[in-house]
């Protein structure tokens, strides 16, 4: 018995619908649900929409609001909870979780993770090739605390631990509702969490390859993600000094294919408008908190404006101030979070002038080689 669950809040309910439709039409899927953050008219048109397709497919699609679960600031971990904890009571024997944004959402995502699961494997995560400018927070902050937290396992390596695409069996969904860490995590920082936590449970898990890549909705300034990376980046914290899988751990992957060719020139965030955001100087607390770096790490930054200087933040001052967020950022204090933001900004800006500047395939062989030497860094530690 499989189910889909769309988590939603504010996506085009014509979206919504249209992907839970292509769920119920799968012949392995037995039900459908969408988990709306709250009441409201986004609520109400995809509820009126999901009884005419469940009328249409013969088969139960409904609505849920999602239930105050966690401790954090109520978002999309609570939603997901809400649906693990319901699908744990009810016995399902496989969960699959969407993205409700996805513009090119088909049966092959719900087959291919049913064929991993068929195959063993108790988690199947979606990956898929993304802009090069896509997935900053994923580039910037999770893959590199994989890579110093659980260097030598498969965590540094896998592609999309963000991805909010994933196929739960029943001893995962099980494991998942049982779990504080998770439940507490009602944020941002849920796919982090549950990365983690999944991949030392002990039943496999598989990357199952979408060549077609995640198609959504791209950004304007990247102020619109600081939300997300502060959560992301406090979920990345809690995990400092968690064992991570053993080297017996199961895991297995698609091949990737080449990206399609349009993807490669998208530019997925307003570059200029994003710059403006530095500020030309650092306010006084934030630089008080840059202070804490090594000296020639913090003379490189407050050496002048951010404006200016964002340039100098290359691979290697990253890595000693994503330390520094690692091992000090406070979730809740403004002058962290702020500083947080304006750090990632800087070296997201850095990056994209940079590498991201020179084309596509330069620009992707530039990420993964910068996680993996940060994991031999680490290593030798």
């Amino acid at each position: 018995m499989s189910l889909v669950v769309f988590p939603f809040k504010s996506e085009d309910p014509s979206l919504v619908l249209g992907n839970m439709a292509i769920a119920a039409a799968n012949d392995a899927i037995d039900e459908v649900w969408a988990v709306a953050a709250e009441e409201g008219a986004g609520e109400k048109a995809v509820d009126r929409g999901a009884g005419e397709i469940s009328r249409a497919h013969l088969k139960p699609v409904s609505v849920l609001l999602q239930q105050r679960l966690g401790k954090l600031r109520p978002g999309k971990g609570d939603a997901m909870n809400t649906a693990i904890k319901r699908a744990a009571e009810d016995g399902w024997d496989r969960v699959h979780f969407y993205d409700a944004d996805i513009t090119n959402f088909d049966s092959s995502w719900i087959d291919g993770a049913e064929a991993a699961a068929d195959n063993g494997y108790g988690v199947v995560r979606h990956r898929f090739p993304r802009a090069a400018t896509d997935a900053m927070i994923t580039w910037m902050i999770t893959r590199p605390a994989f890579a110093r937290i659980f260097p030598g396992t498969f965590l540094p390596r896998l592609d999309q631990p963000l991805g909010g695409e994933v196929l739960l069996t029943r001893s995962a969904v099980e494991s998942l509702a049982g779990s504080e860490m998770v439940r507490e995590r009602s944020d941002w920082g849920i796919d982090t969490v549950l990365t983690y936590t999944t991949s030392v449970m002990g039943i496999g898990l598989y990357e199952h390859h979408v060549a077609d890549g995640k198609r959504h909705a791209l950004y304007g300034s990247l102020d619109e993600l600081k939300e997300m990376l502060i959560e992301c980046l406090d979920a990345a914290c809690s995990l400092d000094g968690l064992p991570g899988p053993g080297s017996d751990a199961r895991h297995g992957s698609d091949p990737a294919s080449d990206p399609p060719e349009d993807l490669k020139r998208i530019v997925a965030y307003d570059i200029e408008g994003s710059r403006r955001l530095l500020g030309k100087v650092w306010p006084e607390d934030e630089a008080s908190l840059v202070a804490a770096l090594p000296d020639e790490a913090a003379g490189r930054l407050l050496s002048d404006g951010p404006d200016r200087v964002f340039g100098r933040m290359d691979a290697n001052l990253w890595y000693e101030v994503h330390g520094l967020l690692l091992g000090r950022f406070v979730l809740g204090d403004p002058s962290w979070e702020s500083l947080a933001f304006r750090l990632w900004l800087m070296r997201v800006l850095a990056y994209t002038v940079q590498q991201a500047s020179q084309g596509y395939d330069e620009a992707m062989g530039y990420l993964r080689s910068t996680v993996e030497r940060y994991e031999t860094t680490a290593s030798s530690c």
